[in-house]
């Protein structure tokens, strides 16, 4: 039903190089949240050849595709479906936002950055009317290794082994009981019954 892509986790996602003609606006849109990434962000992964160019929800993150869906799967659309990496800042990259804190204070919050790890996975169904609607939309992160790690190849087994076609029909069965729901408790609803996830979003801060 699925197809996983070569994609690989990356243990130690460090920027180590220095960059050149780094501005005050570079630093601007720091994001603490999640994965997407500062003009300044952008100069220093590039420097290190990080794999930032996958628009896959419009983004400018390391973000790489993760799984597709076969081609001959009725009744599922895949939204989008990524394994995203956040670096920190060492070496010559470290000296060189040190020395330019004073100046562009936003600087500092790069140096605070943490090394995080996420996936996220999004998948509609198309009901019998023609109706699209979500049936699972999960995003999972965490600056800790092992415990990523330990989530990611559980939530793949998952996705190879679950009938999501039987899952889409049970969701929209169910609609009476989510389709009421604010926001993101429409995502946990789904979350809690499919999955057993308590949460649908587990998100660590940056820094």
């Amino acid at each position: 039903m699925f197809k996983r892509h070569s994609v690989s986790t990356v243990s130690d996602p460090h920027c180590r190089k220095s960059v050149d003609n780094l501005e005050y606006d570079d630093f601007l849109c720091y994001d603490v949240d999640g994965f997407e990434l500062s003009v300044a962000e952008q100069k220093y992964y590039r420097a290190m050849n990080y794999p930032i160019d996958y628009h896959i929800l419009n983004h400018v993150c390391w973000q790489e595709p993760w799984f597709e869906l076969e081609q001959d799967v009725e009744g599922l659309l895949l939204h989008h479906s990524m394994i995203l990496h956040r670096c920190d800042y060492v070496g010559e990259a470290k000296e060189q936002l040190e020395s330019l804190q004073d100046t562009i204070p936003w600087a500092n919050q790069l140096l605070k950055t943490r090394i995080k790890w996420g996936f996220d996975f999004n998948l509609y169904g198309i009901a019998d009317d023609r109706t699209v609607f979500e049936v699972l939309h999960i995003e999972y992160d965490n600056t800790d290794y092992d415990n990523y790690s330990n989530h990611l190849r559980s939530f793949e087994f998952t996705i190879r082994h679950k009938d999501w076609q039987d899952a889409a029909r049970s969701v929209w069965s169910f609609k009476d009981q989510w389709q009421h729901l604010k926001g993101f408790e429409q995502n946990h609803w789904k979350a809690k019954f499919l999955i057993g996830w308590d949460k649908a979003e587990v998100i660590e801060k940056a820094n």
